[in-house]
């Protein structure tokens, strides 16, 4: 295992891409500034539908809150290109980090999370059902997903202080 993690992490060391994220004064600094940029995108729109599907701010009408889901959407994808343009700049401290690992595994189960409720809420949400007639499952999956991206949040800050696996 360890000789795969060291090719791949010799063969990302080696593409132009890679140098161009670490050897430019400016990519990586903009990088960052993108990734906190799609972070707040991300998570600020997460706790406006999160917090409203548990039952915050009852009088703001659910299926409004959609247009925020567009706004996490978009951070998602600024957050998805800007975090693989770290780890192909920089794979020696990202692919033997095991918070990085961790975090990556927590995306993974938010994403789960998120099909679960765009598949099961956001019906609900469209038809303008109120926060409390939604199903029990809606409140779960709203307080799961804020707890999966703030652990994902802590996870990233991690990543320059832990060691390798």
């Amino acid at each position: 295992m360890n000789t795969v993690v060291n090719w791949v992490i010799d063969t990302l060391n080696s593409t132009a891409l890679s140098g161009l994220v670490m050897d430019n004064a400016y990519v990586f600094p903009f990088l960052e500034m993108a990734h906190f940029v799609g972070l707040c995108l991300l998570f600020g729109s997460l706790i406006v539908v999160d917090l409203r599907v548990v039952g915050v701010a009852k009088s703001v009408p659910i299926d409004r809150v959609e247009l925020f889901v567009r706004f996490a959407l978009i951070g998602f994808a600024i957050n998805l290109m800007s975090g693989a343009l770290f780890v192909v700049g920089d794979s020696d401290r990202y692919l033997v980090n095991i918070a990085f690992w961790a975090k990556i595994g927590l995306i993974a189960v938010a994403g789960l999370n998120t099909a679960y409720f765009v598949r099961r809420i956001k019906p609900q949400m469209d038809l303008g059902v109120a926060s409390a007639d939604l199903s029990r499952d809606a409140r779960v999956v709203a307080w799961l997903s804020l707890t999966l991206w703030t652990c994902v949040i802590v996870l990233g800050r991690f990543i320059p202080y832990v060691e390798d696996l």
